[in-house]
């Protein structure tokens, strides 16, 4: 999908996260991040789908999520809409973003790179959304 000049979801072949996770995480980052702003139309669950060239049943399950965690409103015949984040949310995403920075820079104490810093939280985040997802079914 492409926003201005700007391509903002592309599926990602080599992980292991579902197509719907990954789609329902770069939205959740847009979202938090400012690039959707809040009262902003999402695409539709269809046109998304043929833009991105994914199943509609993919896009709909990352919007189901996406409004059970009230990141967007979504009413028939009026579309997907974003929601203004509430300050709970905001802070603990602050919290959340500390966290992540000490344990960076935890693993840079210990002699990683960037690089290899991002691999293995990639990979950890891979086995643990595996993990999650076998022991749901």
């Amino acid at each position: 999908m492409r926003r201005g000049d700007v391509t903002w979801f592309e599926v990602d072949k080599e992980s292991d996260l579902p197509i719907w996770l990954q789609l329902r995480n770069r939205m959740v980052y847009l979202i938090t991040t400012g690039y959707f702003k809040p009262g902003e139309k999402l695409p539709t669950v269809r046109g998304l789908a043929a833009d991105i060239s994914i199943n509609f049943n993919t896009v709909n399950k990352a919007y189901i999520s996406l409004v059970d965690e009230g990141y967007i409103d979504s009413k028939p015949g009026r579309g997907a809409i974003v929601r203004e984040i509430e300050e709970e949310k905001s802070e603990k995403f602050e919290s959340v973003d500390t966290l992540i920075e000490d344990c960076v820079d935890a693993c840079l104490a210990m002699g990683l790179s960037f690089d290899d810093v991002n691999k293995r939280i990639k990979k950890k985040m891979r086995e643990m959304e595996k993990d999650r997802s076998s022991s749901r079914s």
